[in-house]
């Protein structure tokens, strides 16, 4: 695992039906709770840890099935891992956190904060899905099939780390399928990252998104309504990997009753991942004007 950065711990909390593993940073403001994407973890969020840690009270956790926290076997749907991101909230933020969700971790994030089991003051939905449909016609779809088959083949972080640089996908425009390695923005140290927190995940979690099984009980016509609290809809490109369609804002935005959309026409769906600064930047934006 990667150490945690300078003035933060790691702890595990326990939710009642598995434990949790997570960082803390200093007291250095409001609470603010990470969630990260699919086959990620805590440590996705480390380029924007240090500007975040200086003005607020992070905890950057790792979902079940991920990172050092604990499996589950059937158990990832969105509502399970928002009853443990509800549960971590009352526990340690009892005033109320602000979720910043990225991908799976803003799905989660809108489950927690519609759901009436905690404080979530503001949320930040980091290009999560709307309509679970939208996965089907991604190349993440595709990805994530041929993922699971190279976790599930076993081998080292490194055999894993050249297995997902030759995985292949479509994207939208291009008629030829293009590895991963040949993506901008895909250095080796990027891939040996992505495969680091993949070889810690539950193939489990990443087929319960496929077949559709993680997505039931999301509803998102009964749960958008009950977010109270401001919420930033972060957009990647659509004609790049996008899962947080144009049809989905729109519906969003009518359902969510305080929203704001920003959209980033040259980041992909990996948002702050290989670009940090134009996204911290709106989320920083955001969370002054949420205070």
């Amino acid at each position: 695992m990667p150490p945690v950065p300078p003035g933060f711990r790691e702890a595990t909390f326990t939710s009642g039906e598995v434990p949790i593993h997570y960082v803390e940073g200093p007291r250095s403001g409001h609470d603010l709770v990470l969630l990260h994407g699919m086959a990620r973890d805590w440590h996705s969020f480390v380029s924007l840890i240090p500007e975040l840690s200086a003005r607020f009270h992070l905890f950057v956790i790792d979902l079940r099935g991920h990172g050092m926290s604990g499996r589950s076997p059937r158990g990832y749907t969105i509502p399970q891992f928002s009853n443990d991101v509800a549960a971590f909230i009352t526990a340690h933020a009892p005033h109320g956190a602000t979720i910043f969700g990225h991908s799976l971790g803003a799905m989660v994030g809108m489950q927690a904060a519609g759901c009436g089991k905690c404080n979530v003051t503001a949320l930040i939905v980091g290009d999560s899905m709307i309509s679970p449909e939208n996965l089907a016609r991604s190349p993440y779809h595709s990805l994530f099939s041929q993922l699971i088959k190279l976790i599930e083949r076993g081998g080292s972080q490194q055999d894993l780390t050249r297995g997902i640089g030759k995985i292949e996908i479509l994207l939208p425009g291009i008629d030829e399928a293009l590895r991963l390695e040949e993506l901008a923005g895909n250095t080796p140290t990027v891939l040996a990252e992505w495969a680091r927190s993949a070889h810690l995940a539950d193939p489990e979690a990443l087929a319960m998104s496929l077949d559709g099984s993680a997505f039931t009980g999301w509803a998102p016509q009964t749960i958008l309504p009950r977010i109270s609290c401001r919420v930033q809809l972060l957009q990647a490109n659509p004609q790049l990997d996008a899962l947080l369609s144009d049809a989905d804002v729109q519906l969003a935005l009518k359902l969510l009753p305080r929203a704001e959309h920003v959209k980033f026409p040259l980041l992909g769906h990996a948002l702050f991942l290989q670009k940090p600064e134009p996204v911290l930047k709106e989320i920083l934006r955001f969370l002054d004007h949420a205070k």
